[in-house]
């Protein structure tokens, strides 16, 4: 609908954004006039931010930010990364396993860079510190206070620099005043889950706070070969806070641990014929004859994911200075994954080849930030300095073996190759941040970070078997028994600007202007053909970000609206591309792309009973220079698994039940996105699809229960997370169907 028309709908949005641009200061500057003699409070309430390492109003910080409260988390059921992407405009994801996972924030998205030296374009942050494998050593959301969303890149505070955008993740913290909370849920899919927390105070200058979380379910998908189900979960998770506080103020201390650990069957890759790609469709006919349905595959090996995770973290913060806080984060995580998948979902026949990857990751990783932020006071200025050292350090070993029917029908899809990986990451960075009032209304910020990515691994590749054929499973070259050894390394700097100026038109009524660049560093690629394409690497990229931003309410806070206007110019776009000599991917610098965008936010208090929610963006992510060296232009063609239109809109409805006030609430979220294509040629791709997520709570003010009935897809919506063309075949990664239950809670 909006997604088919988007050229109407820029235009429509763009006009009312300038409409507001130039009308809402007077409109906000008559509602200041008239607060002081106006009852109503306000119904929406404001949300706090630490995205610039200091605690401020969402509505007063410039930079492009979505805040989900800890409430709203727990509201609409969103346990992890997916339903995190499936829930709000601002974010997308493709995966393939739990530990392929890709974020995609305006466009900017790293495609299956798996080697042990690259990194993610979207950064993940646990409590400020990085988790640089996030597939490896991320698992559920459980007992947070808030979730950012951090759009556009983030070239000078958040510790790892990084170039499209952010999700902070901050969970919440011990209090010196007890409380405890536990859930128990059931739903379809034999799913339960259970999670609580208990915080206190332990003497006059501690506090502490425990929360769990243990989720199972069944699988939602089917290997009917082995009668097995795929895409199941059984998952725990705990985590620890310890937090000392100087009674004056001056000094505070927070120790946390953390453990997770999770396991599957593995994730359905269901081979359909692709539509718009003929090819030789033995997949698909063996799907008809033999009536299996789209959630169903039959790979003939038993599939599985385990991931585990330990972090230990330590922040401190002191009052080293009159008007200045000195605050040091240390961190250390270690982790390890291990899964085994069929590539096809099938083996051979039907497929033209069988072929099964094992695959572990072991990162461990040590951070340390030091900064000095001035504290709030009357001068004009502010600033922050500090700098960030981080250690990675990155086990990746890969196994591959494949076989055809008729056997050794296709040479190059059969053997057994092991490629043996690792990878010392070492970032180090200084950065700072002046700001500076001109009066009530302006003023403008600058800052600067300096990185040093200094990356160096080794990787040795060995054929284990030929399958008599005398060369090895793609993409390895050579005969039974060859093998090589190589090392490589490099080391790549970089100087990133931002400056940002601020207009206060009222109180209620901000605007900025702002023009800041990314970062990523370079890295090698994962499986190289040969000893000399291993120590080729491919180069660092970089975003350049202007951005013209609005933050206001109307109306004693019953209305609140951000947009943001924006424009992205990316070069050195790291990117994949098949090379048909090898049969292997390659990774290489893409030239450049350009993504235009414009997204708002909309929150409406319509009465006190009816809250009514609307996000969206639009984006023109299009490839300007873009030459794959394999006889492929793809100048012009738009971005690869990008929506050019998604948005969510919902509503909270309240309502008392006889004595109960407000003792039922009501929350409906619909989220649709336009089509995506799955890679650069934009042939093959996902329609656009639309999911609705609904709860009903039901509470007695007087009690300490409640209990929540709730649904995730409720149209059971067949959509899918990952396409990969194959053949004439598209391998499909299909979303959760239709999920429903009831959660129990009580707190005490």
């Amino acid at each position: 609908m909006l997604g088919h028309n988007m050229k109407c709908d820029r235009s429509l949005l763009v006009t009312t954004l300038a409409f507001a641009l130039l009308t809402g200061a007077n409109v906000s500057a008559e509602e200041s006039a008239t607060d002081s003699d106006a009852a109503v409070q306000p119904f929406l309430e404001e949300v706090t931010v630490t995205a610039e390492k200091r605690s401020e109003l969402l509505r007063d910080v410039p930079i492009a930010i979505t805040a989900l409260s800890g409430e709203a988390v727990t509201a609409n059921r969103i346990t992890d990364l997916w339903t995190l992407a499936a829930t709000v405009p601002f974010v997308n994801m493709t995966q393939d396993s739990a530990v392929s996972q890709q974020l995609n924030i305006r466009g900017v998205v790293s495609v299956k860079l798996n080697d042990a030296s690259a990194e993610p374009s979207v950064g993940m942050f646990v409590d400020e510190v990085y988790a640089p494998r996030m597939g490896s050593a991320f698992t559920d959301f459980f007992d947070l206070e808030r979730i950012e969303i951090i759009r556009g890149p983030q070239g000078v505070l958040l510790g790892k620099n990084v170039i499209g955008g952010a999700l902070s993740v901050v969970t919440a913290k011990p209090s010196f005043e007890s409380s405890a909370s536990t859930t128990i849920s059931f739903g379809n899919y034999n799913s339960v889950m259970a999670n609580g927390y208990a915080t206190g105070k332990l003497s006059d200058e501690w506090a502490g706070r425990i929360a769990f979380q243990v989720r199972n379910h069944a699988g939602y998908n089917e290997n009917i070969a082995l009668d097995r189900e795929l895409d199941n979960l059984s998952s725990y998770q705990g985590r620890g806070h310890l937090l000392y506080e100087k009674e004056d103020g001056t000094l505070s201390a927070l120790f946390t641990i953390d453990y997770g650990h999770d396991e599957t069957n593995g994730t359905i890759r269901a081979a359909v014929d692709d539509p718009v790609i003929p090819g030789i469709g033995t997949i698909q006919v063996y799907r008809d004859v033999n009536n299996i349905g789209p959630r169903q595959d039959f790979s003939p090996q038993m599939e599985y994911v385990k991931r585990e995770s330990l972090g230990l973290a330590l922040r401190i913060d002191w009052q080293a200075m009159e008007n200045a806080t000195l605050t040091s984060v240390t961190s250390y995580r270690d982790s390890e994954a291990d899964w085994g998948y069929n590539q096809i979902g099938s083996g051979s026949p039907p497929s033209v080849v069988d072929t099964f990857v094992f695959q572990t990751e072991k990162p461990t990783s040590f951070t340390q930030e030091l900064r000095l932020v001035s504290d709030p006071s009357d001068s004009r200025f502010d600033w922050i300095i500090g700098g960030y050292y981080e250690h990675d350090d990155i086990a990746r070993p890969y196994q591959h073996i494949a076989s055809t029917f008729p056997v050794n029908s296709i040479t190059v899809f059969t053997g057994h190759s092991f490629y043996d990986a690792s990878a010392v990451i070492q970032t180090s960075a200084l950065f700072g941040q002046l700001g500076y009032r001109f009066n009530d209304s302006w003023k403008l910020t600058v800052g600067a970070r300096y990185t040093r990515d200094d990356k160096k691994g080794h990787k040795t590749a060995t054929c284990i078997d030929d399958n008599g054929d005398g060369a090895c499973v793609t993409p390895f070259r050579g005969p039974t028994g060859t093998t090589w050894s190589v090392d490589y390394g490099k080391v790549w700097t970089k100087f990133t600007p931002q400056g940002v100026l601020e207009w206060t038109a009222t109180d209620t009524m901000n605007y900025y202007v702002s023009i800041g660049q990314g970062f990523k560093g370079g890295g090698w690629d994962f499986i190289p053909p040969t000893p000399e394409a291993a120590t080729i690497s491919f180069d660092p990229e970089t975003v350049v970000n202007y951005e013209l931003g609005m933050k206001t309410d109307f109306f004693n806070r019953r209305l609140l609206a951000n947009a943001a206007i924006f424009r992205m110019d990316y070069t050195d776009l790291q990117a994949q591309r098949t090379d048909l000599t090898c049969l292997c991917l390659i990774t290489s610098n893409a030239g450049s792309a350009r993504i235009d965008g414009i997204e708002l936010e909309l929150t409406g208090a319509v009465t006190d009973s009816l809250v009514l929610r609307w996000a969206s963006s639009w984006l023109d992510p299009k490839y300007i220079d873009y030459d794959d060296l394999a006889g492929h232009v793809y100048d012009g063609n738009t971005m690869q698994r990008t929506p050019k239109f998604k948005y969510t809109a919902g509503l909270d409805y309240v309502a008392s039940i006889g004595s109960w006030t407000d003792g039922l609430t009501l929350r409906v979220n619909w989220t649709h996105q336009s089509k995506i294509y799955w890679g650069p040629d934009n042939v093959s791709f996902e329609p656009g699809y639309g999911v609705l997520d609904a709860n009903v709570r039901l509470q007695n003010p007087d009690s300490n229960w409640s209990v929540l009935l709730w649904g995730k897809n409720l149209t059971d919506e067949l959509y899918s997370q990952l396409g990969l063309p194959f053949l004439g075949d598209l391998v499909e990664v299909w979303g959760p169907p239709r999920t429903y239950g009831v959660d129990f809670t009580y707190s005490f």
